[in-house]
């Protein structure tokens, strides 16, 4: 089997970049942005971040069945990228607007811009998903492709942890005494409108620099209930769906409260060494970029594919987990001005974590060969369709939990200080998601496929698919 060259994991991992922009935007804004920049009730923002992206993830099973029977000359997957990369960096622009409504006219404007926003997510990020299953049918060059994909998810994460704060003042017409925007509206909705042309840069070229290789044993007759049958009964790909889904519950917890945690908690609002502000930035900023900055020198190096050679993908993925969860507990026990103590638990976590991205998406992909293995069909839109379902699950799961916690404490902009908000804050940061991650790891146990059997199965898979090229030859001729 033929190696994908460094421009093509390139080319697929622009993908991640441009996904990113939006997914890290909704976690670690958009809540935020509702209640305090958009004006509407904690209590709405709540049910708002997760009906929509709850309802809509229901659709991901089935926009992956249709992507699994598309073939074009572009392949299954590579069509939606190339169709929907635009109208997707439109609709991020417009979830960050802010119109002039009323209170429900905000309410039905937020529901509806957020839906659709959700819908093309679906729409390109599960074929997306799924192309990185069918680039190469290697189980280890996959786990390249994917510390390549997630290298440069957290370079765009990296872009908008640090660079958000910063635009949205710039483009709100500066800061005030306390270092908030004068303009936030104007400030958000400019800075995303910036973001989205990156992102539709970053789409085009994963769709110009990829190629589909990887073909079922056989031509698709299965039907979507034999899909969902083989599916079920995938035991690696149920244990990854929790995990995922687990994972996201926890990221989206501590994302969400990552702006009410150094707006309202942390007394320290700049980064000082030595007398010297880093770059001018905020602290919240300067959190996040550290972070991503971490996880891309880990992503960089071949740590990841190395440890999980040696070691095996789910004993590395166990004790990732693990350290994660420690660290983020560090993060409900550290005071409002121990920034020392947030930036070291935050290394911690940011380190462990790393290696979590690229060994789960490497993991589906190895579920997938592992059903057409035991099955005989492939549907690998299906199987990554599926993740985008826990996902978004996870993550509406994960973001909502900070906002009911503020709605249950009365919290508003003008009362972010009583001990009650503080502590809602604090647990929403540490408490919640740190002891979700546990659980998380513990899940990992669970998971059974080692690195020698998926050896034997994609062997095996290889002989099948060459015996199915000769059978069509022949029926041909």
């Amino acid at each position: 089997m033929s190696k994908l060259t460094v421009k093509e994991k390139i080319g697929y991992s622009f993908g991640e970049l441009g996904s990113t922009i939006v997914w890290q935007g909704m976690m670690f804004y958009l809540g935020y942005f509702y209640t305090d920049v958009f004006q509407i009730p904690a209590s709405a923002a709540a049910v708002l971040l997760f009906m929509p992206k709850f309802l809509d993830a229901l659709i991901d099973p089935i926009i992956g069945t249709i992507a699994d029977r598309t073939n074009t000359r572009w392949g299954k997957f590579r069509p939606y990228i190339l169709f929907l990369f635009i109208p997707y960096s439109i609709f991020m622009v417009l979830t960050f607007a802010t119109p002039s409504f009323s209170e429900s006219g905000k309410l039905v404007y937020a529901y509806a811009t957020y839906m659709i926003m959700m819908l093309l997510y679906s729409l390109i990020m599960t074929p997306y998903n799924a192309l990185g299953g069918v680039l190469t049918s290697d189980h280890k060059d996959r786990t390249s492709l994917q510390s390549y994909r997630f290298f440069m998810a957290f370079f765009g994460g990296f872009i908008l942890r640090i660079f958000t704060n910063p635009l949205v003042g710039f483009f709100g017409g500066g800061l005030d005494a306390n270092k908030m925007p004068l303009n936030p509206q104007e400030g958000f909705m400019k800075t995303f409108f910036v973001f989205s042309i990156l992102s539709a840069v970053a789409f085009y070229f994963t769709f110009r620099w990829t190629k589909e290789r990887v073909k079922s044993t056989n031509i698709q007759k299965s039907t979507f209930k034999e899909d969902i049958k083989d599916l079920l009964t995938n035991k690696p790909w149920l244990i990854l769906f929790v995990v995922t889904t687990l994972n996201l519950i926890y990221v989206g917890a501590f994302s969400t409260a990552t702006k009410y945690y150094f707006d309202y908690y942390v007394t320290v609002k700049e980064l000082n060494i030595g007398g010297w502000d880093v770059f001018g930035l905020d602290i919240m900023s300067v959190f996040n970029g550290f972070s991503s900055l971490v996880i891309m020198l880990v992503l960089v190096t071949p740590f990841t594919t190395w440890v999980s050679n040696k070691f095996g993908k789910r004993n590395v993925l166990f004790f990732s987990f693990l350290m994660v969860g420690v660290s983020i507990l560090g993060w409900y026990f550290s005071g409002p001005q121990d920034i020392g103590m947030i930036m070291f638990w935050q290394l911690i976590q940011s380190a462990a974590a790393a290696a979590t991205m690229p060994l789960i998406w490497s993991m589906y992909a190895d579920a997938a060969d592992y059903s057409e293995w035991k099955n005989g069909r492939r549907a690998t839109g299906l199987v990554f369709s599926a993740v985008v379902l826990g996902q978004k699950v996870g993550i509406a799961l994960g973001g909502t939990l900070p906002l009911w916690l503020l709605s249950s404490v009365d919290y508003s902009p003008q009362n972010t200080t009583s001990p009650e908000v503080q502590n809602a804050i604090r647990m929403s940061m540490g408490l919640i998601p740190g002891i979700i991650a546990f659980i998380t790891a513990l899940m990992c146990l669970f998971y059974q496929l080692s690195n020698e059997q998926m050896d034997k199965i994609q062997e095996e898979l290889t002989q099948r698919r060459k015996a199915g090229e000769t059978d069509l030859v022949s029926e041909i001729k």
